[in-house]
């Protein structure tokens, strides 16, 4: 059977990792992708992408919907007949109500954001997600029939985040945090526990920015953590990769947050890439993917002894750090390389193919106008 050929479309460009990883994973496995976006401002990039979309109709046959493009699958279903696939992750009332607190759950905003995600999804013939846990809340609260929920690992871009020996580890024992500084993250926790790690000769590396940022650095100023190193400007992909392998564990999320439930970080799939031992908190959703002990330590949420605990461990048993590092980079390897996942896409992609019926009626045939 011949390889399907995909376009990928969305109102913004393919940078994030959830969408660069898969175009990386469909080309590695022979996939001809065509791309198909516009980020132009307000209602013009809608009418940019419909004439973007009629020079490249007929050069494929599998139409995806891009990652933090859900509100252009209406647009997607009216342009095309073809099998539609929404590469969803979660959805975007969790990121506005859940993760970032932006807006109230009763509100109009929230009601909007509600309605955006059960059209997306309604329109889609087939939808990715993050994990088995948020495939059971979408389904549950969106009423979305399990077929056409599927998790698939987020994963990370490996000519970005790989081993690299000739990064120089700190000389003091350091343990690196990135993310946004977010209610969701728990970076409070993290510098909790470097407050109780001050006299134990660990250092923290917190790599951020966000709505926290004030309270954040006011809790360094605070407690005095001279053992912690707040960087808060933008870092490149290369310089992010320097940073995390210059230090010797990587932290995860640590909030008591129902969205962690159901979620996995983009950390812990470049933790895992750049073999680093991780520490993160024990949810649903990172045990479907991580071993406590086996390829990480999992710890209790908000608590920052536990955490300290956890980092003190790795910090006087480099033989542990070197098996977990070992094992959770052969993890990366088997199940969350690009091309790996690439291999994933295809066969979802040509199952939906051979069912032939879209959610917008019979799908056309690739040379049909």
């Amino acid at each position: 059977m011949a390889i399907p050929r995909v376009c990928y479309f969305g109102i913004y460009p393919p940078v994030f990792a959830r969408n660069r990883v898969y175009l990386r994973g469909l080309e590695q496995n022979g996939a001809k992708v065509v791309t198909c976006f516009d980020e132009s401002p307000s209602v013009m990039k809608y009418l940019r992408l419909v004439q973007k979309h009629r020079a490249v109709r007929k050069k494929y046959d599998v139409l995806m919907v891009g990652y933090l493009s859900g509100v252009a699958v209406p647009l997607a279903r009216l342009v095309s007949r073809r099998p539609l696939v929404y590469n969803a992750l979660g959805t975007l009332y969790e990121t506005a109500v859940h993760d970032r607190s932006f807006v109230s759950p009763r509100s109009l905003k929230a009601i909007k954001a509600c309605l955006v995600d059960w059209l997306a999804l309604k329109l889609s013939d087939l939808v990715l997600v993050e994990s088995e846990a948020q495939k059971k809340y979408i389904g549950k609260n969106f009423h979305i029939r399990d077929k056409k929920l599927v998790p698939v690992w987020t994963g990370a871009d490996d000519s970005v985040f790989f081993p690299d020996a000739s990064v120089a580890k700190r000389k003091r024992f350091t343990a690196v945090f990135r993310g946004g500084f977010l209610p969701a993250t728990g970076v409070e926790t993290v510098l909790e526990a470097a407050r109780q790690l001050k006299d134990s000769g660990v250092d923290f590396l917190v790599i951020g920015r966000g709505m926290l940022e004030a309270k954040i650095t006011a809790m360094v100023s605070k407690y005095d953590l001279d053992n912690v190193e707040l960087v808060t400007d933008y870092l490149p992909a290369d310089e992010l990769r320097r940073q995390m392998l210059s230090g010797h564990v990587c932290l995860g999320q640590f909030s008591d947050h129902e969205r962690l439930d159901r979620t996995l970080q983009n950390k812990t799939f470049e933790a895992l890439a750049l073999g680093l031992p991780y520490i993160t908190r024990a949810s649903e959703s990172n045990r479907e993917l991580l071993t406590d002990r086996e390829n990480c330590l999992l710890v209790r949420p908000e608590d920052p002894e536990s955490l300290a605990a956890a980092i003190l461990e790795l910090k006087n048993r480099p033989e542990k750090r070197h098996r977990l590092s070992e094992r959770g980079h052969l993890l990366f390897q088997k199940e969350l390389s690009p091309p790996v996942i690439g291999r994933r896409l295809l066969d979802l992609i040509s199952s939906l193919e051979k069912g032939g019926q879209g959610a917008g009626g019979k799908a056309r045939p690739a040379n049909e106008a």
